[in-house]
Order: structure tokens, then C-alpha cells, then sequence
């Protein structure tokens, strides 16, 4: 399966759905640098992620964006 065939087979997901499909590829990928990997970078996106997995938070579309 294509990069293309798997991004069209995906755009169609719900938006819950993508978003945890985005969640997942962006852990599965290693820190870039020491920088990205640091206490304070990963405390910060576990706050973000938890406001967004408990609706405190939502996020925009890539209209609104």
C-alpha cells in the first residue's frame, strides 16, 4: 500500500479516529534531539494531550487552523 493509498484510506476516518491514528505515529517516532526529549517537553505534551483526551480542550480544523 502507498503513502497516497494510505492517506486517502485515512481521510476518510472519523475525526477521533485520525487523531488517534496521529497520536500513535507521532510516539512511534524517536526524539530528534536531546532538546525534544527533554522532562519539560515531554511533561508539556502529556498536559496537552490529556486536555485534549478529556475535552477541556479542542482541537481546530485545518480550516480554522
Amino acid at each position: 500500500m502507498s503513502i497516497v493509498e494510505i492517506q486517502k484510506a485515512v481521510s476518510d476516518l472519523p475525526e477521533v479516529e485520525r487523531g488517534t491514528l496521529a497520536t500513535w505515529l507521532l510516539e512511534s517516532l524517536p526524539p530528534h534531539s536531546h532538546e525534544d526529549a527533554s522532562a519539560e517537553g515531554v511533561e508539556e505534551a502529556t498536559r496537552r494531550r490529556e486536555e485534549l483526551d478529556s475535552g477541556r480542550v479542542h482541537p481546530l480544523s485545518s480550516d480554522e487552523f
